[in-house]
């Protein structure tokens, strides 16, 4: 039977015999009535815009046109009526046939028409695309998402609609996750699906580095050709960071999406680790709040604390901010220094597959600890005595300590070390007038100044310099005398005055006031650095006050800080007096009780009472004074202060010997 007559008409006969007809009987499983293809005008028939297909590829199309005009339309279209009041169809399926007729010249195109609602449309146009066996990756991805964002299917039942595994549909959604440079790649076949998935597992950012890095839109990347396992080890290995490198808490980061081991849903994660970053800014911030927040903790719990600065001026975001808190940095050489010790970690039982070997790690963290135990109480003492300096390094991944001995003549007590941070506050409010002059005098020699009228300020700054340059017609005026004065003649610079224009009179005056302003002038806080200040607030009044209040806040940042230290200083030293005052009233008080006993002792003598109580009283004042010494031998004196030893500990009263 012919598929197509002269006049171009379809034809729709209801057989089931294989290349003999143009469309094939659809049974109906609600009875044994047979519901058959009709043939439908094409100018009535429109595609609909929510077709999944979105690409066809010439070549497949031509083929297609070709079996059609051979063989007949096997499968019709199905369609369905627009609306009630119109004659016009809209395509569910089909629309890569209903293309082909097209390009055919057919008047008539055979037709299912079915009654569905646009829910029941939608999806089956969907559903009718991703049973093909071709269906691209990036399409059959789109379109699972379509169905997905319908909130009528999830990842399990589409999986069971589509006999796949919910991997498969997983993987397929994330391929939306990429960009666009990656997904056309996808698209045209330059990189394979595999490898989309493995790239959909990263950030925007991480993927616009891979593909500027090691892709590019002609396939000829030095990545594109490697495999998908491959692939994603290399991402990790150039584009992440081990968590586990880091200090900050990373309870936000285990559930982090970018995290490594949360990327697949159907990977089991690896124990012992923490996993890899791939979001670099978000792993920066936590980093850098982290340790900014740590330098703060230990700069309050040591006031002398010493932070270390870069030789070559590299610095990370964490040690700006710490400087820009005001904290004080020293150009120190760590090969010069003593590294603090580490504290050990305790060892994880799932690592060990036999339990003599936790039990060996066990024991050796405990030496560790305990070694680390009496270091730092030892060091601590040390710092405590001012025998040690401390310092602190920054680094990227977080702080370490540092100390180093102090020779004696280097050695402050707290009021010493309290009169140079007294000191250096007041030299940093001078540093930052002195600043603020030298940039204020780099702006008004690199912006150009108005040509406005000349102001009364500017005319009482001016008079103020040219006393000096007086002419001799007004020294008069001042009580002068004209030989007080060798230089140009009256007629020469009358000459020269004469012939000036009004301009050129403003800019010479103008400029002659800012040589005299800015020379010599190294602080904003004397009469002549008020002057320029006022001068340049005048006429370039938003960047001088950018200026001035730059480093007005960083020094008074500065000052803040040493406020800080200052107060523990003093604090440290009121606990130290408050202490010795307490050993001289306990020593006052047992040098007292023992003279007490000695008199006792001796007027015993010639008492009536037994010398057997004497004696108890004696050996009991030899025994307070030997534990007396012995606990002044162990005490560690506070740093910079006289210990005085060997005084006995208070003694009770001894009770009145009867005569």
């Amino acid at each position: 039977m012919t598929a197509i007559k002269n006049n171009g008409t379809a034809v729709a006969v209801a057989t089931k015999k294989v290349n003999a007809v143009t469309t094939a009987a659809v049974e109906n499983n609600s009875g044994n009535d047979t519901k058959k293809a009709i043939n439908l005008p094409a100018n009535l028939i429109e595609p609909s815009n929510y077709n999944a297909r979105k690409t066809f590829a010439p070549d497949a199309m031509n083929e297609l046109m070709q079996s059609i005009s051979v063989h007949g339309l096997i499968q019709p279209i199905t369609v369905r009526k627009k609306s009630e009041n119109r004659e016009h169809y809209e395509i569910i399926c089909g629309e890569r046939r209903f293309r082909a007729c097209c390009m055919l010249n057919m008047k008539e195109i055979p037709c299912m028409v079915c009654q569905a609602t646009d829910e029941q449309a939608y999806d089956l146009s969907i559903i009718e695309n991703l049973q093909r066996e071709d269906v691209p990756p990036m399409e059959a991805a789109e379109a699972y998402k379509r169905l997905i964002d319908t909130k009528r299917y999830d990842i399990v039942s589409l999986a069971v609609t589509y006999g796949k595994s919910k991997k498969h549909i997983y993987q397929m959604l994330k391929l939306c996750d990429l960009i666009k440079g990656i997904a056309n790649l996808v698209k045209t076949g330059k990189l394979t699906a595999s490898a989309g998935i493995v790239i959909s597992k990263y950030d925007k950012k991480t993927q616009e580095a891979v593909l500027k890095d090691r892709f590019d839109e002609h396939g000829a990347g030095e990545w594109h050709h490697i495999s998908a396992t491959n692939l994603d080890s290399r991402i990790k290995s150039y584009y992440t960071s081990n968590l586990n490198d880091y200090d900050f808490d990373k309870t936000e980061c285990l559930k982090c999406n970018f995290n490594s081991k949360n990327f697949d849903l159907f990977t089991e994660n690896t124990c012992g680790t923490c996993g890899k970053c791939t979001n670099k800014e978000c792993l920066e911030a936590k980093n850098t709040l982290y340790i900014v927040g740590k330098a703060q903790e230990i700069a309050l719990a040591d006031p002398k604390l010493i932070f270390i600065g870069d030789q070559y001026g590299r610095e990370n975001d964490a040690t700006k901010k710490i400087k820009e808190a005001g904290y004080e940095f020293k150009n120190v050489h760590i090969y010069n220094l003593n590294k603090y010790p580490t504290k050990p970690a305790a060892p994880e039982a799932a690592k060990y597959e036999k339990p003599e070997d936790l039990e060996k790690a066990q024991k050796r963290y405990e030496r560790e600890q305990t070694y680390f135990d009496n270091k730092t109480q030892e060091l601590d003492s040390l710092k405590a005595q001012g025998k040690i300096r401390v310092y602190a390094d920054i680094d990227n991944k977080g702080i370490t300590l540092y100390y180093k001995e102090v020779n004696n003549k280097d050695v402050k007590t707290n009021e010493q070390i309290i009169t140079d941070l007294k000191a250096k506050k007041i030299r940093n409010s001078e540093i930052a007038k002195e600043k603020t002059a030298g940039d204020i005098k780099e702006l008004l020699r690199t912006d150009e100044l108005p040509k406005s009228d000349f102001t009364p300020v500017e005319e009482q700054a001016m008079y103020f310099f040219m006393l000096d340059k007086l002419r001799r017609s007004h020294y008069s005026t001042i009580n002068l005398k004209e030989n007080d004065y060798y230089g140009l003649t009256d007629e020469k610079k009358l000459i020269i005055v004469a012939n000036l224009t009004e301009e050129q009179k403003t800019v010479i005056r103008r400029d002659y006031l800012y040589s005299h302003l800015t020379e010599r002038t190294n602080t904003i806080s004397d009469v002549k650095g008020g002057m320029m200040l006022a001068f340049a607030m005048q006429h370039l009044p938003e960047k001088t006050a950018t200026i001035e209040t730059q480093y007005k806040e960083e020094y008074d940042t500065k000052n803040a800080r040493l406020d800080e230290r200052i107060a523990g200083l003093k604090k440290a030293e009121k606990k130290a007096k408050a202490e010795n005052k307490a050993k001289k009233t306990e020593q006052t008080k047992a040098t007292n009780a023992s003279e007490t006993v000695e008199k006792i002792a001796k007027k015993g003598t010639n008492a009536t009472a037994p010398k057997s109580e004497i004696a108890k009283l004696k050996e009991k004042e030899q025994f307070q004074t030997t534990r007396t010494e012995k606990k002044e031998t162990k005490s560690t004196p506070q740093a910079d202060k006289a210990l005085i030893v060997g005084a006995p500990t208070t003694q009770p009263k001894p009770e009145a010997v009867a005569v």
